[in-house]
């Protein structure tokens, strides 16, 4: 059996590109413009009867190309063109069910991967993003994996993404660790820091500050020093192996999530001292102003803005307007997409406001997320992302141990149960609402039966199991769509088709549960289907028309899975 890429997005649109070029040819308007038109506005409808397939579109779509009377001369090689009794606004073709069949099952065949347009200008996506001498804990999950999701949505549909991490070096919380760690001396040197001393080291001196304000004060002017240049080596130094610590932790992470970034950018990037063109930018446009208490503000909407306190040093605010301007000079990117929690509306409000005025060109998109409620230890401490992820490989591994249906695996054990627990966290995440808070619930999370990560990925090896098994029957090179007429082949076949809608919506709405829920209707089709198709038993000619069926299916759920960070396994 030969094993196929990824299928492109084009792939996908064959279906509905077929019968907006038929009509657009019929009414004598098949420019580029027009066919996209109706593609756009296309959907797949229901079996119509034994014979056809329903496809729908407003009529107001044909009628703004056609005119008013749309149905006058017109002609269209295909069975039947209708309006919907139930809503005469809505034009409903029927389109032959062979002729459907076999072109989407054929086309199908061909596969591509997809790259980067030329001339396209990528779309910035900047997710994660947590603070050096820090653990990665829990409350970057969201950020985290929705990014992940985003970034690989629009490459899949564009084709040109900037991943970036930007993380957070700057600051007084520089100057707490510092100064913790000079209390847990002799008992820590530089040989044996870890991201979980430096982040104990905080914790100490934040508990130091409670009781002597003094403590605030000096974490304060150690980052003041730092960020004017006025630090020692020796403090500088220190500085850059908090964060090559850090670096290595999190790389550790993003490897087990099957996660890469194009760029680590740092916040320290953008100190005063490093971004004078931008203050000189913001001034020459005549919304910068300097206060009598020596801040320095920009005039946005009618209020103040502080950038600069009066200190001189800059905010977080400041930072992300030069990270902004920075991102669209060096990628020529306009399109700056930022995922992080809803509490930072305020925030990316008015950071998209200031970058109007500075280039209208540049579009600021802040993704927003609800929280995770109720991921504590036994403790009722706040758990690490190591920590959730190391139990849920542990639950798989006894999951597999116990069940009557674990197969052996090339994979090593370990790892076959890492991704599993892995598929169970990131779909329990993303099939909830993205901008809703959700309670967390280790039952719901990793339950084997019902709507779960584990679902995909046991229906995904049944598929491949039944390719593997039948390694001997080769894919056809022509459709007999004949030898598809069971109700549950053709139900497989539009739910194939209706992963363009999908992903259109998905990317419109930028909420993963759209893609979920559909890949959970897939499974069901696929799961329904394989209990009736059988190959084994079936004529050779029967075998490979169903043999390229669950091919089809395969390759449109694995697309779905790699789109939502999921790596689709062989078998479990």
């Amino acid at each position: 059996m030969v094993r196929t890429a990824i299928l492109s997005r084009s792939s996908y649109r064959l279906c509905k590109r077929y019968v907006a070029e038929k009509v657009a040819c019929a009414i004598n308007k098949n420019s580029t413009d027009v066919v996209n038109d109706f593609i756009a506005n296309l959907k797949i409808g229901k079996v119509n009867s034994m014979n056809d397939i329903g496809f729908h579109m407003p009529l107001n779509i044909l009628q703004k190309h056609l005119g008013t009377n749309p149905f006058k001369d017109f002609k269209i090689p295909i069975h039947e063109i209708t309006t919907s009794q139930l809503n005469p606004q809505q034009l409903t073709i029927h389109l032959n069910k062979h002729d459907f069949i076999n072109d989407i099952l054929k086309n199908n065949i061909d596969i591509t991967h997809q790259h980067c347009m030329q001339n396209s200008k990528p779309c910035i996506i900047d997710f994660s993003s947590p603070n050096i001498a820090k653990p990665f804990h829990v409350g970057h999950l969201r950020s985290t994996i929705i990014g992940n999701f985003i970034s690989n949505l629009k490459n899949f549909i564009n084709g040109c993404v900037i991943r970036i991490n930007y993380l957070g070096d700057w600051g007084p919380q520089f100057g707490y660790t510092l100064l913790g760690l000079e209390q847990m001396k002799p008992s820590m040197s530089k040989n044996n820091m870890t991201i979980e001393s430096l982040h104990n080291a905080y914790i100490l001196a934040n508990q130091m500050a409670k009781n002597d304000s003094s403590v605030h004060n000096k974490a304060k002017s150690i980052f003041k020093d730092l960020e004017c240049g006025n630090s020692t080596s020796d403090i500088i130094n220190l500085w850059n192996e908090f964060r090559s610590i850090t670096i290595n932790e999190l790389e550790v992470i993003y490897k087990r999530l099957g996660i890469v970034f194009d760029e680590y950018e740092w916040e320290s990037k953008y100190s005063k001292q490093k971004i004078q063109d931008v203050l000189e930018q913001l001034n020459t446009i005549g919304i910068l102003k300097r206060k009598e208490d020596g801040s320095t503000v920009v005039v946005s909407n009618n209020q103040e803005i502080t950038i600069l306190k009066n200190d001189n040093s800059t905010l977080y605010l400041t930072r992300d307007i030069a990270a902004a301007l920075r991102r669209h000079k060096y990628y020529e990117s306009e399109d700056l997409f930022y995922v992080a929690d809803n509490t930072q509306g305020k925030h990316f409000y008015l950071l998209k406001s200031i970058i109007a005025q500075i280039n209208s060109n540049i579009n600021v998109c802040h993704i927003p997320f609800g929280r995770i409620h109720g991921m504590s230890s036994r403790k009722g401490e706040g758990i690490l992302l190591d920590q959730l992820l190391n139990q849920a490989k542990f639950t798989m591994n006894l999951k597999r141990k116990y069940s009557e249906t674990t197969k052996s695996n090339s994979m090593d054990d370990n790892e076959v149960a890492d991704i599993l627990g892995i598929s169970a966290i990131i779909i329990n995440d993303l099939k909830q609402k993205r901008k809703k808070d959700y309670n967390f619930s280790w039952e719901s999370a990793l339950q084997v039966n019902g709507d779960t990560g584990i679902k995909l990925q046991y229906t995904h090896c049944r598929l491949i199991s039944l390719e593997d098994v039948n390694s001997n029957i080769t894919l056809p090179d022509d459709v007999v769509p004949e030898c598809l007429t069971e109700t549950v082949a053709l139900d497989l076949i539009l739910e194939i088709c209706r992963f363009e809608d999908i992903l259109t919506e998905t990317n419109q709405e930028l909420e993963a549960c759209i893609l979920v829920n559909y890949l959970f209707r897939l499974s069901n089709c696929i799961n329904k289907a394989l209990k009736v198709l059988n190959v084994k038993n079936s004529s050779s000619v029967v075998a490979q028309q169903r043999i390229l069926l669950f091919c089809r299916a395969r390759e449109t759920l694995s697309a779905g899975m790699k789109i939502l960070g999921l790596v689709p396994l062989k078998c479990m």
